[in-house]
């Protein structure tokens, strides 16, 4: 098995979203903070799944 499994991925696209849209949404009484650690979680999952898709080396 190769990399973070597919229903891990999902969990983390669905944490992504939660984070970005409550931390836009409650910005001002919560801070940036949310926001960045959502885009920053939202980053970590692209590459995530970029890695899941590229096709394994036959070696």
């Amino acid at each position: 098995m190769r990399g973070i499994p597919v229903w891990m991925l999902g969990g983390l696209v669905v944490l992504s979203a939660l984070l970005i849209g409550f931390g836009y949404h409650d910005r001002h009484e919560a801070g940036p903070l949310p926001l960045i650690l959502g885009i920053a979680w939202a980053l970590f999952t692209l590459a995530s799944i970029g890695a899941k898709a590229k096709p394994a080396d036959s070696h």
